[in-house]
């Protein structure tokens, strides 16, 4: 391994940075719900700096260190592993007390969200499977791996989809298909993997009445201003009161429970509304910095299997930040996606930063 070169250090930089923006975001965003259910206005920025923030640089620094490859070689063990670790959440002896769905298991006093790390784990094993069995003559992706990947993803979207965190699996499958797409899938397996994958996802839409009521909600918020449409237009109302500069820091109306999810999913809103859309398009600008470092890394990754590793990686981070701010401005269905780096949540924290770590150790070798 060399020295850290430019693109680690700009990588690290950028990831620093919105680290810090996020934290001052959360001080503000998750004041009133802390005061209200814990007495105390700090209590998310606390638990997000201790078993996010700090467990997160401790994990990404160890896999900065250890070789990609030798990760490689634990991929199926990681994924096998994330898969038990999936299935747990659904043993409601281990389910959080008041817990709506079946994402967390609770370890001690740490909610602990599995589905998180099946992102990073997975584009593990796949660019593993590809970088050793990939290519033909023509250099397209063998039909054995192909089909490797057809079959271990839909075992994985099933589980997923049970829990239910649909926005969860788009961006693993969005992810996914990019890192094969890399590899040389040819035009028929993106044609057929594409049709099964909307009908799919089609037919669970379909047969489950919250999903509908989201697209509904999406279409036409307007249509039930105090059920499914309320979240999307208090994110709205959060955006457009923001204007140019902002209202402020600290200084947020929605966050007093009139939009929900306003420290986690919905944490863009409130720094549109105290920042202004100069302060959203700090964040957003510094996220496309990150990532065309992340396709940097990947284009100059010293094999195959450093170059499908952070593309997976850099579009697990990019498709998470492209669909949790469409959705807070109406552009996408709500998913229930966290913004990497922003949100509150220390599985999602932590497996981000991971990622980061990883991305490093390939930069390193670039």
């Amino acid at each position: 391994m060399t020295k850290p070169n430019k693109l680690n250090r700009l990588l690290i930089t950028f990831s620093v940075l919105l680290l810090v923006l996020g934290l001052i975001a959360l001080i503000s965003a998750s004041a009133v719900i802390g005061e209200q259910e814990y007495s105390d206005v700090y209590h998310f920025v606390k638990k997000q700096l201790f078993l996010g923030i700090f467990l997160g640089l401790i994990l990404a620094w160890i896999v900065s260190k250890i070789n990609y490859h030798s990760l490689a070689k634990l991929s199926l063990i990681l994924l096998i592993s994330n898969i038990f670790l999936l299935l747990l959440c659904f043993i409601p002896a281990l389910q959080p007390i008041g817990s709506p769905a079946n994402r967390w298991f609770k370890i001690a006093f740490i909610n602990f969200q599995p589905s998180e790390f099946i992102k990073l784990t997975y584009i593990l094993f796949l660019a593993s499977l590809l970088s050793r069995f990939s290519l033909d003559k023509r250099r397209k992706i063998h039909i054995t791996p192909f089909i490797v990947f057809v079959c271990s993803l839909a075992i994985i979207g099933a589980i997923i989809i049970k829990q239910p965190a649909t926005g969860t699996l788009i961006v693993l499958a969005l992810s996914s298909v990019m890192v094969c797409i890399v590899a040389g899938m040819s035009a028929t397996q993106f044609l057929s993997l594409a049709a099964v994958g909307i009908s799919a996802l089609a037919l669970i839409i379909k047969t489950t009445p919250y999903r509908l009521g989201r697209i509904a909600s999406f279409l036409l918020p307007e249509s039930d201003p105090l059920g499914r449409g309320y979240h999307i237009i208090q994110s709205l109302i959060a955006i457009g009161s923001g204007g140019l500069l902002g209202i402020g820091f600290g200084r947020s109306i929605q966050k007093f429970n009139y939009l929900p999810e306003s420290h986690t999913d919905a944490i863009f809103s409130i720094i549109a509304e105290e920042f202004g859309f100069l302060g959203s398009l700090i964040i957003i600008i510094l996220f496309i910095l990150l990532i065309s470092i992340g396709l940097k890394i990947a284009k100059r990754a010293p094999d195959s299997l450093g170059r499908f590793l952070a593309i997976g990686l850099t579009c697990n981070i990019g498709f998470q930040v492209f669909i949790n701010i469409a959705a807070m401005c109406q552009l996408l269905p709500m998913t229930g996606i966290p913004l990497p780096f922003i949100s509150y949540g220390g599985s999602s924290m932590v497996a981000t930063l991971i990622s980061i770590g990883i991305l490093s150790n390939i930069a390193k070798q670039t």
